[in-house]
């Protein structure tokens, strides 16, 4: 049984409120503060936190107004290209660069020669954030505005049903289905997996030689947006590689489409994985949470003692009041 469109919109409301100011604090902090920025582990998630906002304030409001009124939100056919080409290209990108950041934190923790000067640093760091950034930008403007389309236009229904231009072409299909969608998916856990066995057996081969808590950051850091994935993703990549290779779409589909609605909520929760994986961001979390609390005067008792002082000009014992 599919999730209802209310269920659906009542959930995007709820996460799409906090998710975008905490994906703007994120990048404020990851953009201006040298520390964080010059981190080479933290290019990537600011990245997925910038795509990301752009995804919450594009691409997923505007399936949360077709939720709540069965309709797309402008009935123009350049409104519902834009609405599917941004919901799939900004869906594969951020996977891609998943996938990418589960590689790199191999190179970053046990290959530290591959950027250890500034050309091997563009080779094997800028290069490749820029290449998995652009591609899928131009793969989908090649699957929906250059290569013909015969769907036509449903604006009763999500992406205007314009989903299936991509699997319009047998061999863009296959392509989309496997380089774009299983093998990011597949390369996250993988990786994930495989880098948590080389710190654990470098940490007890090595001992002390081994430096965990310099690493323990970085690989918290991807270990929480992979387990993101792995959770809410990689069951629908199974069975959209079963489809792939032949299954019956009568097979699951209604789970798979339940799935796929969860991938969004990657999205929503990677900015506040963010936060939790970075002791630097807590912290400023918690300065802020203290200043944004009501501040409440406090009143303190006070004594009152009373000395007596001897005039002797005057001939006389005053009294004067002395507060403590």
């Amino acid at each position: 049984m599919e999730i209802p469109y209310t269920v659906k919109f009542w959930l995007f409301v709820i996460f799409l409120i906090p998710s975008i100011p905490c994906s703007i604090f994120n990048l404020y902090h990851f953009l201006f503060d040298r520390a964080l920025r010059k981190c080479l582990h933290n290019h990537v998630i600011t990245i997925l936190l910038f795509l990301g906002l752009i995804y919450m304030v594009t691409a997923i409001i505007w399936f949360t107004h077709f939720y709540r009124t069965q309709s797309a939100l402008v009935a123009s056919p350049k409104f519902c290209l834009i609405w599917v080409y941004l919901d799939f290209a900004l869906t594969i990108t951020t996977t891609i660069l998943a996938a990418w950041a589960s590689i790199e934190r191999h190179i970053l923790i046990f290959h530290q020669n591959l950027i250890s000067t500034p050309l091997k640093r563009w080779i094997f760091h800028y290069f490749p954030l820029i290449i998995f950034t652009i591609y899928p930008f131009i793969f989908y403007i090649v699957g929906f505005f250059v290569l013909p389309c015969s769907f036509p236009f449903n604006y009763k229904a999500e992406r205007c049903a314009l989903e299936g231009c991509v699997g319009y072409n047998e061999k863009i299909s296959m392509w989309d289905s496997w380089a774009n969608n299983v093998v990011p998916v597949l390369v996250i856990i993988i990786f994930s997996i495989a880098l948590i066995v080389r710190v654990w057996y470098g940490k007890h081969r090595m001992g002390h030689r081994f430096q965990w808590r310099k690493y323990r950051k970085m690989l918290f850091q991807l270990l929480s947006i992979s387990t993101l994935y792995f959770v809410l993703f990689l069951p629908a990549m199974i069975l959209y590689a079963a489809y792939a290779l032949g299954l019956s779409y009568s097979i699951g589909f209604d789970f798979f489409l339940n799935y796929l609605y969860l991938f969004y909520f990657i999205i929503f929760f990677t900015p506040f994985v963010s936060i939790v994986s970075l002791p630097e961001l807590r912290e400023k979390v918690w300065h802020l949470l203290l200043f944004c609390r009501p501040r409440t005067r406090a009143i303190f008792p006070t004594r009152v003692r009373i000395v007596g002082t001897v005039n002797l000009q005057m001939g006389k014992i005053t009294n004067t009041v002395q507060q403590t």
